[in-house]
């Protein structure tokens, strides 16, 4: 993949008007109700009578009240549509202002005082999925709504702890403006000159992002939370895994990735619990989840980081079948399914846990961890775009181009101990392109699909060595006479790579 920056100004499609939203709402509710665009466009509506829909106020915000309620309350919301919940805290918080400004309640501080809870709870929720400006945008407007309290203490904290994510972020055109407003609270002079001097050391930072492997050791441990709905019920499985990486110089150039003790520690979740994972009940499963492919194959990379071959998928994933086997039967439930389950698990490991398939996930991780960023220049919050032919998530044998967008987003530190940030986390966000699954759509047997992956990895730009990974994956698809064959699936990836004290420590190469 080459990665390429966006250098353009493009005109943004024209938003609908509430009307339009209203009937596409009506329609999706007949037509498609479990497909995560009925959400989307329920927020749609909800933000259209907020900003600048026709008609009385109170109307309006009761049809807010309504279109919000309808998606927190929704059990697909998590599942699918996670960036949901932060947007339905932000219309909350516009809701509770213009409930205010509309003068619906006597009581205008209680309004003003829930806004600000709704500013605070986007703001995390906003964290959550890695939208970090708009986290602090909330974060801003939560200060200001404590300020138009009289709360001054607490509004000025509010406003210095966005003023910290703008440095953290470089957000610098926001920095500017909560600048001003923050001497305009001390009352002190807040023109140019002065929001000049409080940004003269604004950092501004660059990430050259080199290979430069070295032996190492380490321990990987990841986990693999799945979730689907069934009859409106949420099914979860665990799956996890914790090795040991061992990084090894090559004769003649290049270098090999081997593992040990993948299989002491490895829970393939095929087993799913229902409901709240949380819950003090017993039910023994009504649904299987496929073995997690999450331990790796051993592998080979040239001097200059392009991944060669793998050393070791066909008897590894012998004994990788086995050991799932064992582990399906041995955790096997009670009850009068469970013998067909068991079956239905067994059976879908062997072409779950394939060498080719472990060859494909090894080789995609590698991917998008190390070999995408080989020489790439990163400027800090700039979103950078490409595409590349991806699978379609949920149904990996169709294979469709796919947009990329990704940033360089801060410094971290390379382990939860370790410092100072010497780290870089870059976001990722990765969609089907529209007209090539419309083209499947079409093509499908009438299939309607929509997916989205968002993630962030944290990696040494000095050296390309990876120390975290986390994916968010969902997907949803229908198709058959009256969609009745409907899957609403999503994964949520994490992994962490902890190396031995030993290991070399790289120079940075970030510019400020």
């Amino acid at each position: 993949m080459s990665v390429l920056a966006c250098a353009c100004s493009v005109q943004g499609p024209r938003v609908p008007t509430s009307s339009e939203f209203a009937a596409v709402v009506a329609r999706l509710e007949r037509t498609d109700p479990a497909s995560p665009a009925l959400l989307s466009a329920k927020l749609g509506y909800a933000d259209s009578l907020l900003s600048a829909a026709p008609g009385p106020c109170a109307e309006r915000l009761v049809r807010v009240q309504e279109q919000l309620g309808s998606v927190e309350v929704d059990p697909t919301t998590p599942v699918m549509f996670p960036d949901g919940l932060a947007r339905a805290a932000d219309l909350e918080y516009r809701l509770h202002l213009a409930r205010a400004a509309c003068a619906l309640r006597a009581e205008d501080a209680d309004e003003l005082r829930a806004a600000a809870a709704a500013a605070h709870r986007a703001v995390e929720l906003y964290r959550d999925v890695f939208d970090y400006r708009s986290m602090v945008i909330m974060q801003s407007n939560a200060s200001m709504v404590l300020h138009q309290l009289g709360e001054t203490a607490a509004a000025l904290s509010d406003l210095q702890a966005a003023l910290q994510m703008d440095r953290e972020y470089g957000f610098q055109d926001d920095a500017r403006e909560n600048y001003q407003l923050l001497l305009a609270w001390r009352s002190e002079a807040s023109g140019p000159a002065q929001v000049a001097r409080l940004m003269q050391d604004f950092p501004k930072r660059r990430a050259t992002l080199r290979f430069g492997w070295h032996p190492a050791n380490a321990r990987i441990t990841l986990e693999s939370r799945r979730e689907y709905l069934k009859d409106g019920q949420p099914f979860r499985s665990r799956a996890a895994a914790a090795f040991q990486l061992h990084i090894g110089a090559v004769p003649g150039g290049g270098w090999s990735v081997s593992y040990t003790d993948r299989l002491a520690r490895y829970e393939p979740g095929v087993w799913s619990t229902i409901g709240s994972p949380k819950a003090k009940d017993s039910q023994a499963p009504q649904a299987v989840f496929p073995p997690a492919p999450i331990p790796p194959v051993g592998f080979t990379v040239s001097a200059a980081g392009q991944f060669q071959a793998v050393t070791d998928s066909e008897a590894f994933a012998a004994r990788l079948v086995d050991r799932t086997d064992l582990l399906i039967r041995a955790q096997a439930p009670s009850g009068t399914r469970a013998h067909g389950l068991t079956n239905d698990a067994v059976e879908m490991t062997a072409d779950v846990l394939s060498p080719g398939a472990l060859e494909a996930a090894t080789a995609a991780s590698y991917a998008l961890g190390t070999a995408m960023w080989i020489g790439a220049t990163l400027e800090q919050g700039i979103w950078y775009e490409t595409s590349a032919p991806l699978s379609l998530p949920g149904i990996p044998r169709i294979v469709i181009q796919h947009g990329i967008a990704f940033a360089f987003t801060r410094m971290v530190p390379c382990a939860a101990d370790a410092a100072p940030p010497r780290c870089i986390e870059i976001v990722i966000r990765v969609t089907p392109d529209r007209q090539a699954l419309d083209d499947v759509n079409a093509n499908t047997f009438s299939l309607h699909y929509a997916a989205s992956i968002e993630g962030r990895i944290v990696t040494d730009p000095a050296t390309l060595l990876p120390y975290a990974r986390e994916e968010r994956i969902f997907w949803y698809y229908s198709f058959g006479p009256n969609r009745q064959h409907t899957t609403l699936k999503s994964e949520h990836l994490v992994s962490s790579t902890r190396y031995e004290s030993n290991s070399p420590v790289s120079p940075s190469v970030i510019k400020h």
